[in-house]
């Protein structure tokens, strides 16, 4: 949640209030739609309306689907000036979606993916991600999941830090 509040905080401060995001099935993924409720705290928070029918396209977490979802994306929202991928997958889809359309990354539409992948420092133009401590969340997992098993505890939800990591696009 705070991760994704901080992508559409940061994309409002720069200017953007047509912003379009590209998620997965929201009754579906508990990720996407803890990562959407973050984003419209963002909107809200700043005053930025936000169409979920004409803002939100949903996805599979795959560069094909998010490429098709992109071009509904860019029909429904000729005006979009920015896009929030849930993942650095999704935007990687998205971006060939914009470039394809005729429009550049950034000049015309900026893109935010999610996760931090390696694979995002090789892109052009890099992608700006955000960027979760791996380590640490393999590691909490193991010990929740071993608490689980040994004292019967309950699974846990915890945050982990993140950063933005601040590319090209």
């Amino acid at each position: 949640t705070e991760a994704a509040k901080a992508v559409i905080r940061r994309l409002i401060e720069n200017g953007h209030t047509e912003i379009g995001i590209l998620g997965g099935y929201l009754e579906h993924s508990k990720v996407a739609y803890t990562r959407f409720s973050g984003c419209m705290e963002s909107f809200e928070t700043f005053n930025v309306p936000f169409d979920t029918e004409k803002q939100y396209m949903e996805s599979y977490f795959n560069m094909a689907d998010s490429y098709s979802s992109m071009q509904l994306l860019l029909q429904k929202m000729p005006q979009i000036t920015a896009v929030f991928a849930m993942s650095d997958v999704m935007a990687i889809g998205a971006i060939r979606a914009i470039k394809d359309s005729g429009k550049k990354v950034p000049d015309d539409i900026s893109v935010v993916g999610f996760d931090g992948l390696e694979l995002a420092e090789y892109l052009y133009p890099k992608l700006t991600t955000i960027r979760q401590n791996r380590e640490r969340i393999a590691q909490r997992s193991v010990e929740i999941l071993l608490d689980c098993i040994d004292n019967g505890l309950k699974a846990v939800h915890e945050t982990v830090p993140f950063s933005i990591i601040v590319g090209e696009s």
